[in-house]
């Protein structure tokens, strides 16, 4: 074709497509306009996707978040490498209200052969502390009976068998709450119970701070505030001794031996000891104002903590040495297992007793050593003898020493070492006879005490230390606490049950501190929506950290030197009634400390936030509702409730069994 016909063609043909679209647009406007929209949209696409995308994105994400996320929603914690654990030491758990089947794992099986759990009879079985903080606690429960037991006593005899069976009784006690410490997370314990009892105390001291004027009135106007809600123990001072009566004697089936409760006149001892002599000073001790400054100052203060100037001392078991018998006169009461032995009446009856408390192989191995030991100590054994011993060796061994062996006893290690290495002639029978004596002498006291006759149960106590006399009214009141809230008896009272513990929302440290925040100092609205908002961002990660802080506090307030300190300060202020108290002098400065300490822990930049008056104003409304006797009785009494729960979960059963018979009667 030639090439000017193919030219002019094309220029024929963009003149028409050039008319034919100037008529489509005088035609369909809008078309042709939306034609030119998207044109142009798709060259900014192309060019521009970019920041198109990261745009949309974070609408999409903002809408996604805002649909997805309430105010339940948390973020993880983001400081992965604060990662908090409670310790734990693998503490064989104790069953006081029954045994553990060794086949079914089951308390009071009825299928299988009950078996021995030594702990239950034992509890201070690898319970080691430090022979310091040991000797501090040995001299707290010796001045228990120095001061409770030996002056009557002495009186009436010499004998000292009632008193050595009161230090088992007290060192079983003292065992049995360290092993129970042990299976609980005090941390968690703290921010997400105790935390929030405190937190309807402050509430309660914030609104009667709204009806006085002066800080005198305080704690009158927070006891009214309180209502029929005030714990009862608080209504007087001997409505405070009443209660610690009946909490003594509610954990006495826990804290005490097996059957030691069937002995009244011990219990009824042991309840007015603990109570009237030991609980009441204590927490009279830890409710005043001085001794809560204290503690504030240890836990507020940033700077290191005191180091030690001596090395630690060695583990010693717990409490071995104060448990240690005094008797030294042979008392007629008491069967030895040779006496058992030779008379087949008594034998008869124990092995029917051991059968019961799942100890029969504790007798079958006494019994199989004796006749070991008749054997062994034969002048001038033969080579089949001492062969034939050695097999006997050898099956005593995978009988009661194998772990996987249903009748172990548990030995001391070194003993089984020797028996493995069969030095049984020179150094084994004599230990082994006294290792397997420690073990079924606890059976052969309860026997004893198994075949006594029940004796009437008194109607009234026989034992009450604490009688309304003007002498013991001396004992039970005092200066600081006077009668408590003094409420008259027949003021209506209500069955408490840390109704504080129903009714608060918050949860967790992050939620009170923004309860603090609002009710205490009182932050502006801009800040608590502020703190609401990061509340999903931060929430866990705080939690964690109040975990790991409080992990930290503790291990430094129970280093040696500390908890000797304390356990000190707790003997002087129970047992030590003659030596002069702190100086009012001493006590003004260490509340002056306290409030400094106080003043300096908050933040300034939270100080920036709410201003230095409202900063003052708070920190001296808290300091103030601490400085309370009576107050801090209450918020004492209300902790003490929460501990005991935690410490014996099995006491929520037996409440929820009695609340069950009650309604369906």
């Amino acid at each position: 074709m030639v090439p000017w016909v193919r030219t002019m063609g094309e220029k024929l043909k963009q003149r028409l497509r050039l008319d034919v679209g100037r008529e489509i647009c005088r035609q369909y406007p809008l078309f042709c306009f939306l034609l030119l929209c998207l044109s142009v949209a798709s060259l900014l696409l192309n060019r521009y996707l970019h920041v198109l995308m990261i745009f949309w994105s974070f609408v999409a994400g903002v809408v996604t978040f805002y649909c997805s996320l309430g105010p339940d929603s948390l973020l993880p914690n983001i400081f992965f490498t604060i990662k908090y654990k409670p310790k734990q030491l693998g503490l064989q758990e104790l069953f006081p209200q029954g045994r553990s089947c060794a086949v079914c794992g089951k308390v009071k099986c009825k299928r299988h052969r009950p078996s021995l759990l030594l702990e239950n009879y034992q509890p201070w079985l690898d319970l080691k502390i430090s022979s310091k903080v040991d000797a501090s606690l040995s001299e707290v429960l010796e001045l228990v009976l120095e001061n409770f037991v030996y002056p009557w006593y002495r009186d009436v005899t010499d004998d000292e068998s009632f008193v050595d069976e009161l230090r088992i009784t007290l060192r079983f006690f003292a065992s049995v709450l360290i092993r129970r410490i042990h299976k609980v997370d005090i941390p968690s314990i703290i921010t997400k119970k105790l935390l929030k009892a405190a937190m309807k105390h402050i509430e309660v001291i914030v609104k009667a701070s709204q009806k006085v004027e002066n800080t005198e009135f305080l704690q009158q106007a927070a006891l009214e505030e309180y209502g029929p809600e005030l714990h009862v123990a608080l209504r007087s001072r001997r409505d405070e001794l009443h209660y610690l009566r009946k909490l003594t004697e509610l954990l006495f089936p826990y804290i005490l031996p097996p059957k030691a409760t069937d002995c009244r006149s011990l219990t009824l001892l042991l309840r007015e000891i603990l109570s009237g002599s030991v609980f009441l000073p204590s927490l009279d001790f830890l409710a005043d104002p001085d001794t809560v400054n204290h503690l504030l100052i240890i836990f507020i203060d940033d700077s290191p903590p005191e180091k030690a100037t001596e090395l630690p001392s060695p583990l010693v078991p717990f409490l071995q040495k104060f448990a240690e018998p005094r008797n030294k006169k042979p008392s007629v009461l008491k069967l030895e297992l040779k006496q058992i032995r030779e008379q087949q009446d008594l034998l008869f009856r124990f092995m029917n007793f051991l059968k019961q408390e799942g100890a029969v192989h504790v007798l079958q191995i006494c019994l199989t050593v004796e006749e070991f030991n008749d054997r062994i100590l034969r002048p001038e054994l033969s080579n089949d003898e001492m062969l034939s011993l050695h097999e006997e060796l050898q099956k005593i061994y995978k009988t009661y020493c194998l772990d996987e062996s249903i009748d172990k006893i548990r030995f001391d290690p070194f003993i089984v070492e020797e028996i493995q290495k069969s030095k049984i002639i020179k150094s084994v029978p004599g230990k082994l006879m006294k290792e397997k004596g420690q073990h079924l002498e606890p059976f052969i006291m309860n026997f004893i005490n198994s075949c006594e006759s029940p004796k009437p149960k008194p109607s009234k106590p026989e034992l009450t230390i604490l009688s309304p006399t003007s002498e013991n009214n001396k004992k039970l009141f005092s200066d600081l606490f006077k009668n408590n809230a003094n409420r008259a008896e027949n003021t209506e009272r209500k069955q408490n049950q840390n109704y504080f513990m129903e009714m608060m929302t918050v949860e967790g440290v992050y939620d009170y501190l923004m309860y603090v925040g609002r009710v205490v100092f009182q932050v502006p609205d801009w800040l608590h929506h502020l703190l609401m908002g990061t509340r999903i961002l931060f929430k866990n990660t705080l939690e964690m950290y109040t975990d790991y802080y409080l992990h930290c506090k503790l291990e430094q307030l129970f280093q040696e030197h500390r908890l000797v300190s304390l356990i000190t300060l707790l003997r002087d202020a129970v047992f030590c009634e003659n030596t002069e108290p702190r100086s009012l002098q001493d006590k003004q400065k260490r509340a002056k400390q306290t409030f400094e300490e106080m003043m300096n822990y908050i933040p300034d930049l939270i100080v920036k936030c709410i201003g230095e008056e409202a900063k003052y104003e708070s920190i001296r409304l808290l300091f103030d509702g601490l400085q309370q006797p009576v107050l801090n009785k209450q918020l004492t009494y209300v902790l003490l409730d929460i501990v005991i729960q935690e410490l014996f979960p099995e006491l929520n059963k037996v409440q929820k069994e009695v609340t069950s018979v009650t309604s369906w009667m």
